[in-house]
C-alpha cells in the first residue's frame, strides 16, 4: 500500500528534523562536558572537562589571564546558543510525535531507537554497521513509499551488520560499540552463550554479525565479538538505503540498512536453508518476496538490470524469480549497403 500525501509530508519533516537535531548534538559533543575556575596557591586557574566511554577527564587551560577569560567566555555562549537550539528543535519533535504515531508512519519499538540514536551519534551508522533484520524492512518502507511488512513485526532484538570494506576494518570496533552502548544502557553485557549477543535487564538483545572473511580480524576483539554468518557479505554489495523512520514514541531514528535487492534475495535463501528453524524460514520467504515486490513497484532506483544482475553471487542469482530475467540484448537491425 502506497504511503498517502500526510506520511510522506511527516517523513519529511521528520528526516529534517532529526538531521538538525543531529548536527546540534555533535556540535555540542564537540565542546568540553563544562569549564570553571579554580584556585590553587591563591591564583586561579581554568580548567575544562570532557566525558567519554573511559570517564570524565580534567584538563588545566592555564592560569586566569585575558586569553583564558575570553576562552571561557565562548565557551559559554556557544554552548548557552546550542544547548537552546537543541531545546528549540526537541520541542518541535515533540510536538509532532503524537502526529507522526497517529499516522502511523513506518515505526520500530523505541529500545531499538534509543539504541540507534545513540550509535548515529556516535558515527557508527552507515559507516561501522548497517541494520539487518526485519528492522531494516522499515528503512525500506520509507525509501519505497509504501507500507509493506504488516505482520512481520520485529522480536525483542536488534541485528546489525558490520559494513567495514577489507581495506578500511577495524578490529577496535566492537569495543567503541560496546562503549557506546553502555553509555546508553550501561546493564548490557555479553551473554554467556554467545560472544557476538548482547543482552540487558529488560532481555533485549543485539547481536553483531560480519562475514566470514572479515571475522579472522576480529578474532581477539574482546569482550563483544562478532558472529560470522554465510551470506553477510552480499549485503555489503550495492547501494545502502539511508533513511529516517520514527520509533514508537515518536522519535525519529535513523536507519542505514542493506541494498534492497541483495536483502530481498538474502532473505529467500535464508528460507531455504537446512537446519534454519522453519518458523524463521516461513518469515525469511515472506519478507524477501515482500520486498520484491515492492522493489519492483516503488523503487525503480533500484532496477534489476543485466548489470545488477551480472553481479550477484550465483546462490542469490537463483532466487531471482522467473518473472526477473537480465534484459535481452540489443538487436541491430542496421542494414550494411555496400559502397557503389
Amino acid at each position: 500500500m502506497t504511503l498517502n500525501d500526510e506520511q510522506l509530508r511527516g517523513l519529511v519533516n521528520a528526516a529534517q528534523l532529526y538531521e538538525t537535531w543531529r548536527d546540534v548534538k555533535a556540535q555540542l559533543a564537540q565542546l568540553p562536558g563544562g569549564m570553571y575556575w579554580r584556585v590553587i596557591h591563591s591564583k586561579e586557574y581554568l580548567y575544562q572537562y570532557l566525558k567519554g566511554p573511559a570517564g570524565q577527564q580534567t584538563k588545566s587551560l592555564g592560569p586566569r589571564t585575558p586569553k583564558t577569560e575570553e576562552e571561557h567566555h565562548e565557551f559559554e555562549e556557544t554552548k548557552k546558543a546550542l544547548d537552546e537550539r537543541c531545546a528549540g528543535v526537541e520541542a518541535r519533535i515533540k510536538e509532532y510525535a503524537p502526529m507522526w504515531r497517529v499516522l502511523r508512519l513506518p515505526a520500530i519499538d523505541r529500545s531499538a531507537g534509543r539504541i540507534l540514536r545513540a550509535l548515529d551519534q556516535s558515527d557508527f551508522v552507515g559507516k561501522s554497521i548497517m541494520v539487518i533484520g526485519t528492522y531494516a524492512l522499515k528503512a525500506y518502507e520509507v525509501a519505497s513509499a509504501s507500507d509493506f511488512s504488516t505482520g512481520m513485526d520485529a522480536t525483542d532484538d536488534l541485528d546489525v551488520t558490520l559494513c567495514l570494506g577489507a581495506e578500511n576494518i577495524d578490529p577496535d570496533v566492537p569495543r567503541r560499540l560496546l562503549l557506546t552502548l553502555r553509555q546508553a544502557d550501561k546493564s548490557f553485557i555479553v551473554t554467556t552463550n554467545s560472544a557476538g549477543t548482547l543482552v540487558n535487564k529488560d532481555g533485549y538483545k543485539i547481536d553483531l554479525l560480519t562475514n566470514h572473511a572479515a571475522a579472522s580480524h576480529y578474532s581477539s576483539s574482546l569482550p563483544w565479538k562478532p558472529i560470522a554468518l554465510e551470506g553477510q557479505e552480499w549485503l555489503l554489495l550495492g547501494t545502502p538505503v539511508d533513511t529516517v523512520a520514527i520509533d514508537f514514541t515518536g522519535w525519529p531514528v535513523r536507519i542505514v540498512a542493506p541494498d534492497p535487492r541483495y536483502f530481498a534475495l538474502h532473505k529467500l535463501w535464508l528460507s531455504k536453508r537446512p537446519g534454519r528453524p522453519a518458523a524463521k524460514r516461513a518469515k525469511d520467504g515472506r519478507q524477501g518476496k515482500a520486498l520484491l515486490d515492492a522493489i519492483q513497484l516503488h523503487m525503480s532506483h533500484y532496477p534489476f538490470d543485466t548489470a545488477f544482475i551480472a553481479s550477484l553471487p550465483p546462490a542469490l542469482r537463483n532466487e531471482l524469480p522467473t518473472d526477473i530475467s537480465a534484459p535481452a540484448p540489443a538487436i541491430d537491425t542496421a542494414i550494411d549497403i555496400p559502397p557503389p
